[in-house]
């Protein structure tokens, strides 16, 4: 059973391969998709999935939303063009993990990027970012960036201030092309030297 780990905000697709089942000459007829919660059992579908399409060998199951700390079970059933039935099982959790961190001075003032060139499919291309600071000691938000910019695959942070001895989580949000969101975060340690 594979598994993957999203934050609440993002969206992107994920792809169930049954290749490896198919002989030659067979191909997928239909599928089914169902989604639950793994703690209640409770159907979670159009939380937590927002489309799937047979492409090729492949279901394309695009995931999105969900609640911080949740499990979801998904399951893809396929019909082949022979009768025969595959299944593929994915388990998706929903937390908010920290990707990267760095350390800074107080008085630094510089930009840090995040690459989601590994992310991306192909073809596609960040469009917009957002940028979301909190001070980690009580969560209040934290104004210790300037306005993101984009030069896709990476989004630049310009990061300045912070308390000596204090962490900040960001959040870097990118919304692409085709309307996928993908999300990263970076704590940034500040220790004066």
């Amino acid at each position: 059973m594979d598994s993957i780990t999203k934050s609440p905000n993002e969206k992107f697709p994920v792809y169930c391969g049954f290749s490896t089942d198919l002989i030659t000459g067979e191909s997928i007829s239909s599928k089914t998709v169902t989604c639950v919660n793994a703690a209640t059992g409770v159907d979670s579908l159009a939380m937590i999935v927002a489309s799937s399409t047979i492409i090729g060998p492949d279901v394309k199951v695009v995931v999105q939303a969900g609640t911080e700390d949740d499990e979801h079970s998904i399951q893809c059933v396929v019909t082949t063009s022979y009768g025969n039935v595959y299944q593929r099982d994915l388990i998706v959790f929903v937390k908010s993990v920290i990707d990267d961190s760095f350390t800074k001075q107080p008085g630094d003032t510089f930009l840090f990027d995040v690459d989601y060139t590994r992310r991306l499919e192909s073809g596609d291309v960040i469009a917009s970012a957002a940028v979301s600071a909190i001070f980690e000691g009580d969560g209040t938000g934290a104004g210790v960036y300037n306005t993101p910019s984009v030069v896709s695959p990476k989004i630049g942070v310009p990061v300045h201030g912070g308390v000596d001895g204090k962490t900040y989580r960001f959040g870097v949000r990118g919304t692409t092309n085709m309307g996928y969101i993908y999300e990263k975060f970076i704590r940034m340690n500040v220790q004066e030297f």
